[in-house]
C-alpha cells in the first residue's frame, strides 16, 4: 500500500485578518496539490487538511507558510503524518488510514511548535523533531519580504538571484542574496534535501 502524508493545521491569528485576503490564497496553494473536497478540504473556517506525496510533504508546508506570511501578522501550524490510507473517500476528512492517525496526534501535540512530523518510523521522528524545531526558528521570523522571496526561491530553485529580483521588482542581487540568507534557504534547502532522501529509504525498506 502506498505511504502518503497527510497535514493537518490551522490559520493562525486568522481572525485578525479578512478571510477576503488569506482564503483566496490558502484555496489557491491547495489547488496545487489537488482537488477538493476529495484531496483536500477548509472547515470551521480557518483549519485544513490536506493528501499528498510524502516526499512533497515538507516542501509543500513550507511554500504554504510562506504563502499565507505574506500577510502579517497570519502564520501556520502544521502537523505532518505519514503513512498509508486504508480508506479514502470522497471527502478528505472522511478518509482513513494510519496516515491520518499520525497527522491528527501530531496536530493535538503541537504547542508553541509550529511545524511538526510524525511517522511509522521513530529514529526518523526523533531525528526530524530536532531539525524541525531548528527550522521553525527561522521558518517563525520570516518577515513579509522573507516569505515573499523564500516562497520564489522554494517554488523554482533553478532561478537565480537575477531572476528572483526581477520577479519581485527588485534591482540588483544584493538584497535578494540577504533576504534569502536571513530566511534560512541553505539551511532549509539541506533540510529538504534530506528529509526527501530519509523518506525514499525507509519508503523502500518498508515495502
Amino acid at each position: 500500500m502506498e505511504i502518503l502524508a497527510v497535514v493537518t493545521g490551522d490559520i493562525v491569528n486568522s481572525q485578525k485578518v479578512s478571510g477576503k485576503l488569506w482564503l483566496p490564497i490558502l484555496k489557491a496553494e491547495l489547488n496545487n496539490i489537488g482537488v477538493s473536497p476529495k484531496d483536500w478540504q477548509i472547515y470551521r473556517g480557518d483549519s485544513f487538511q490536506f493528501v499528498c506525496s510524502a516526499k512533497e510533504a515538507l516542501l509543500i508546508s513550507w511554500l504554504l507558510k510562506a504563502a499565507l506570511k505574506n500577510i502579517p501578522p497570519l502564520d501556520v501550524r502544521m502537523a505532518i503524518g505519514i503513512g498509508t490510507i486504508e480508506h479514502r473517500t470522497s471527502k478528505v476528512t472522511e478518509s482513513s488510514g494510519s496516515a491520518f492517525v499520525h497527522s491528527g496526534h501530531c496536530f493535538d501535540l503541537l504547542k508553541k511548535q509550529r511545524l511538526s512530523i510524525q511517522t511509522p518510523w521513530q529514529e526518523f521522528n526523533e531525528a526530524m523533531q530536532i531539525m524541525l524545531a531548528l527550522a521553525n526558528t527561522l521558518t517563525d521570523k520570516w518577515t513579509e519580504k522573507s516569505a515573499e522571496t523564500i516562497y520564489i526561491k522554494l517554488k523554482n530553485p533553478e532561478l537565480n538571484q537575477q531572476k528572483i529580483a526581477t520577479l519581485l521588482n527588485k534591482k540588483g542581487q544584493g538584497n535578494i542574496s540577504e533576504t534569502l540568507k536571513r530566511g534560512g534557504i541553505d539551511e532549509l534547502t539541506s533540510l529538504l534535501n534530506y528529509y526527501q532522501h530519509q523518506i525514499d529509504h525507509y519508503v523502500r525498506i518498508s515495502s
